[in-house]
C-alpha cells in the first residue's frame, strides 16, 4: 500500500525535476527595468512584523489578521510601511529606477507579469499620489493560474502636462513556509516618460481569483529558501500535499 509519506516524497522529487518559471512577478506595463537580468523574486522574507497568533499563510484569514492590527500599529499605508528600508529591503528592490523612462500607459491599466498568487495588501503610486490600494490584491486582481497575468486598473491623469515622473508598486504578500506565516516584500520603481495616459472606469479587474480561506490549502508547498524567484508551474500537487501556498 502506497502511503501518503511514500506520495509526498515523490510529488517532492518529481516537482524538483520539472523546468521552472517566473515565480513571483514584477510590474510589465510600464515595464521594470533591471540593473542585471530581471530579478520577479520576493525582496525580504521575514516573520509577520506585527505579533499575532492567527496568521493563517496565504488565506483569507492572514488579510483579516492584517486589517484588523492597521490601527494599534498606526498604518498609514503600504508605501510608509514599506519603505523602512532596514526591515522590508532596498528602495525600489531589484528594480532600477534611474533606467530609460516608460511610456505612460494610455488604457488606464498597469499589467503585472503574472497573476498574483499570494494574498496581501498592494499600492501603485504615480509620484507622491496613491493611484490604487486594496487590503488584499490577490481577491481583487490575482488568479490560481499564474500564467493569467493580473490588471490593475490605474488613473493616470495625473500624468498630463509633464506629470508622473515614476510609478511605485508595493506588495506584501503573507505566504506559509515551515508551517509559519511569513511576510515577503516585493517593491518596483519605474521611471515613466511623464505625459500621456489616461483612466478607466474599472474598479475590479478581478482575473477569476477564488476567495482562500483557513480551512483551504492552496497551491504548492514549502519554500523555505526561494531566493531565485522560480517555481514549478507544471506540477500540479495533490491537495493532501499542498499548505500555505506558492512560492
Amino acid at each position: 500500500m502506497i502511503t501518503i509519506a511514500a506520495l509526498a516524497s515523490a510529488a517532492t522529487i518529481l516537482a524538483a525535476s520539472l523546468p521552472s518559471t517566473d515565480a513571483h512577478g514584477y510590474m510589465l506595463i510600464p515595464e521594470s527595468q533591471f540593473s542585471g537580468s530581471a530579478n520577479s523574486a520576493w525582496l525580504v522574507q521575514i516573520d509577520p512584523v506585527w505579533a499575532s497568533d492567527k496568521w493563517k499563510g496565504n488565506t483569507a484569514a492572514s488579510v483579516d489578521v492584517f486589517t484588523s492590527l492597521k490601527s494599534a500599529n498606526n498604518f498609514k499605508d503600504l508605501k510608509t510601511l514599506m519603505d523602512d528600508t532596514s526591515v522590508y529591503g532596498a528602495d525600489c528592490g531589484f528594480t532600477d529606477p534611474n533606467g530609460t523612462p516608460q511610456p505612460v500607459p494610455t488604457d488606464g491599466k498597469a499589467t503585472f507579469s503574472r497573476a498574483l498568487v499570494h494574498v496581501g495588501p498592494c499600492e501603485i503610486w504615480l509620484d507622491d499620489k496613491k493611484v490604487l490600494s486594496e487590503d488584499d490584491c490577490y481577491s481583487k486582481y490575482g488568479n490560481e493560474n499564474q500564467d493569467i497575468k493580473s490588471v490593475f486598473p490605474v488613473d493616470y491623469s495625473s500624468c498630463a502636462n509633464g506629470g508622473c515622473k515614476q510609478m511605485r508598486f508595493y506588495w506584501l504578500a503573507f505566504q506559509g513556509v515551515d508551517s509559519k506565516t511569513v511576510w515577503q516584500s516585493y517593491k518596483d520603481c519605474i521611471p515613466l516618460q511623464g505625459s500621456g495616459g489616461g483612466s478607466t472606469n474599472t474598479t475590479s479587474t478581478s482575473t477569476g481569483a477564488t476567495p482562500l480561506t483557513a480551512a483551504q490549502t492552496p497551491s504548492s508547498g514549502n519554500s523555505a529558501t526561494p531566493a531565485s524567484g522560480s517555481t514549478n508551474s507544471q506540477f500540479q500537487a495533490p491537495t493532501w500535499f499542498n499548505f500555505f501556498g506558492r512560492d
